[in-house]
């Protein structure tokens, strides 16, 4: 039986779920996805987590259960606003994040985690044209750093998205930190600089794959990094979006010349 059948299966015993369950393979053949229910709603993250994984570490065998990245779970609601665009989860569910300064400077950080044969490893690229911000980090989790973090199979993914998250948010923040300390030694103190915000409510916005648009040279940017990354599933979204995103321009020139040229 096909893994992702016998997950089901399992699920689908679980007595106090009626769950609708979406789960595919990633590049690397490894199971990835969403169970929702609204049992959910009553739980703790890490006491929905433990239901599921209760169930499937009782009825799979190892060499099944290691093949499985992530599963997240989620509330009706919640499915609802993953599917129309908007991820209200945190960074855990979330591939693609967008950050705009006063400036109107744009960053995009792109983040990723995958299974690569007996390898854990995780990327981010962080980019911003305005402010030539192009940086691409991959760390690499194997079997020993895993048992040295004493990580259940379950608690993985989250751990290790959650590492890097923090470390390119760590790029995002810093760099708009050394625009407030430009801006301050121009005596601007307080909300006078537009940077203030870094160190008070600074965040970025989760996006779906359904909402990337690039300009060209942000197009060039993330091309150049993406040939250095390994084969995550991630590359696949990105790489749709630059070809929409080349359409969108393409348009956008061909709409704006006539009227300049009248």
């Amino acid at each position: 039986m096909d893994l992702i059948d016998k997950i089901e299966e399992i699920l689908h015993k679980i007595e106090e779920l009626k769950p609708i369950i979406d789960l595919h393979y990633d590049n690397q053949k490894n199971v990835v996805g969403y169970i929702t229910d609204e049992k959910f709603n009553e739980l703790s993250d890490e006491d929905s987590q433990k239901l599921i994984w209760g169930a499937l570490k009782k009825n799979l065998e190892s060499s099944d259960l290691i093949k499985i990245v992530a599963l997240f779970h989620e509330t009706p609601l919640e499915r609802v606003e993953r599917l129309n665009g908007y991820k209200s989860k945190n960074s855990q569910t979330s591939n693609f994040w967008f950050h705009q300064t006063p400036e109107l400077a744009k960053y995009w950080l792109f983040i990723d985690i995958a299974k690569f044969q007996d390898d854990y490893k995780s990327f981010f690229l962080v980019i911003s044209e305005k402010n030539n911000i192009n940086k691409a980090l991959t760390f690499v989790y194997n079997k020993e750093v895993l048992e040295f973090m004493e990580l259940e199979q379950d608690e993985i993914y989250n751990e290790l998205y959650s590492n890097t998250f923090e470390n390119a948010e760590a790029e995002i923040k810093l760099d708009l930190m050394n625009k407030y300390e430009e801006l301050l030694s121009q005596q601007l103190y307080g909300k006078a600089n537009m940077y203030w915000y870094i160190y008070e409510n600074f965040k970025l916005t989760p996006k779906s794959k359904n909402q990337l648009f690039f300009t060209n040279n942000e197009i060039s940017m993330i091309e150049n990094s993406l040939k250095k990354i390994d084969n995550f599933s991630i590359k696949n979204d990105i790489e749709l979006a630059i070809k929409k995103s080349l359409v969108f321009n393409t348009t956008k020139i061909e709409v704006i010349n006539p009227i300049a040229r009248n």
